[in-house]
């Protein structure tokens, strides 16, 4: 019976880190012109964010570790995106080590459908200069962006949340140097500045500024789960049955 119960916590852990997979996902698929934004939106992102929730409520009476693990690792990835924003706001508003606000504004344009191709943001806005910042975006997009933005850094905190366990405090810096390796080789930066960013000023700016951020953004993550969770687990753990 317990033999089990372990599988099917293993099989919904696993399930859970492929859907928080989802968010990420949106810097990967619609700019290769494999799906529209707002497609994948209501297909991947928004069914997944729903099914995720679903798990974790419904999971906390016969796998309350899981349930524990799932909402902690939200929380700490959320709360860890406030330590990013703090390096990559005045990064692209004040330094112009990025080129915009592409994290937020961006894709809360994608994603309302007032921009549709990831060309016409380097048509119009790359090259002409044109500023795009938290006072530019129409509300409504910049409000989606954030929404997509916040939950982004909250599924990097699940995986890590499931993956690792409570872990030493640095496996989040760790984990953040993953995340930013992967982001500097996405189609969505490549299509607009290259890979790493070199097409944007000096050629190092954006792989600079956005390590220094990834990297705050691990430091407290590690923190905090450290700090939170319950249990030691790791994924390993569980599918040794423990």
């Amino acid at each position: 019976m317990q033999v089990q119960k372990n599988k099917s916590e293993l099989g919904l852990t696993i399930l859970i880190i492929i859907l928080s997979g989802a968010s990420a996902s949106l810097l990967l698929l619609p700019p290769l012109g494999i799906i529209p934004y707002a497609t994948f939106r209501d297909v991947a992102i928004i069914p997944s964010i729903i099914i995720i929730f679903s798990i974790g409520i419904l999971s906390r009476s016969k796998f309350p570790r899981l349930t524990n693990r799932l909402f902690k690792g939200m929380a700490a990835g959320a709360i860890a995106s406030l330590a990013l924003e703090a390096i990559r706001i005045p990064g692209y508003m004040f330094a112009k080590w990025l080129p915009m606000d592409s994290m937020i504004s961006l894709p809360g344009l994608f994603l309302t459908e007032k921009i549709t191709m990831l060309s016409e943001v380097k048509q119009i806005v790359m090259q002409s200069g044109v500023a795009m910042n938290l006072y530019h975006a129409p509300i409504d997009a910049f409000m989606v962006g954030a929404l997509w933005h916040f939950w982004n850094g909250a599924t990097f905190g699940i995986i890590y949340a499931l993956l690792i366990g409570k872990g030493k405090w640095w496996y989040g810096m760790v984990w953040a140097v993953i995340i930013e390796m992967v982001m500097m080789v996405a189609p969505y930066l490549i299509m607009m500045k290259g890979p790493f960013g070199v097409e944007h000023m000096d050629g190092y700016n954006i792989f600079v500024i956005t390590l220094i951020a990834h990297l705050a953004f691990g430091l407290v993550l590690g923190i905090i789960v450290q700090k939170w969770k319950k249990d030691s687990i790791s994924i390993t753990d569980l599918g040794r049955g423990e």
